[in-house]
């Protein structure tokens, strides 16, 4: 018998209409102001409580690179119920995070290439606001750009570390 509390989940077909319809509604109602910098500020605000939650019972990251691991792992996996596919980075704190089978944009791989591309721009938006905030949470202040590899859904998301906010652990 487990003895912390049920693990509550959501559907990933829930998530996905959720994400969908929050993206449609800020797009059809923004008039002369961008709605891809409200849904990467709403994505920011997510990414950051549900990194404080996932991560609130782990030791302190002792790297950059093991906050982006834990990122592309245990984060990508409560979120979107599949680890990124693959990490790569220069050392210097530029990373790529690649999601080869993206979920949320899934469904625009049917749509005419030109038409889909566009969609998936409006479609990411949130999910880089919800990596920032991740990483802002976790003490790195970053940019993040999602790039959209040919043959949708795949995905990678540029994560250029600004600075770190709290000190590493002293070792």
């Amino acid at each position: 018998a487990s003895s912390g509390a049920p693990k509550r989940e959501v559907a990933e077909s829930s998530f996905d209409l959720l994400h969908h319809s929050i993206v449609e509604t800020f797009c059809s109602a923004s008039r002369g102001h961008s709605s891809e910098e409200e849904l990467d500020q709403i994505g920011f605000q997510v990414g950051s409580k549900l990194a404080e939650r996932y991560s609130k019972d782990r030791a302190p990251f002792a790297s950059d690179l093991e906050v982006i691991t834990f990122l592309c792992k245990e984060f990508w996996t409560e979120v979107y119920g599949k680890q990124m596919d693959r990490l790569r980075t220069n050392h210097n704190g530029v990373f790529e995070l690649q999601d080869h089978r993206f979920r949320s944009i899934l469904r625009l791989s049917a749509a005419p290439e030109q038409h889909a591309g566009e969609a998936a721009k409006r479609f990411l938006a949130m999910p880089s606001g919800m990596v920032r905030g991740a990483l802002s949470a976790l003490g790195i202040v970053a940019t993040v750009r999602a790039e959209v590899n040919p043959g949708l859904p795949s995905i990678v998301f540029v994560v250029h570390v600004k600075e770190r906010v709290r000190p590493l652990p002293l070792q």
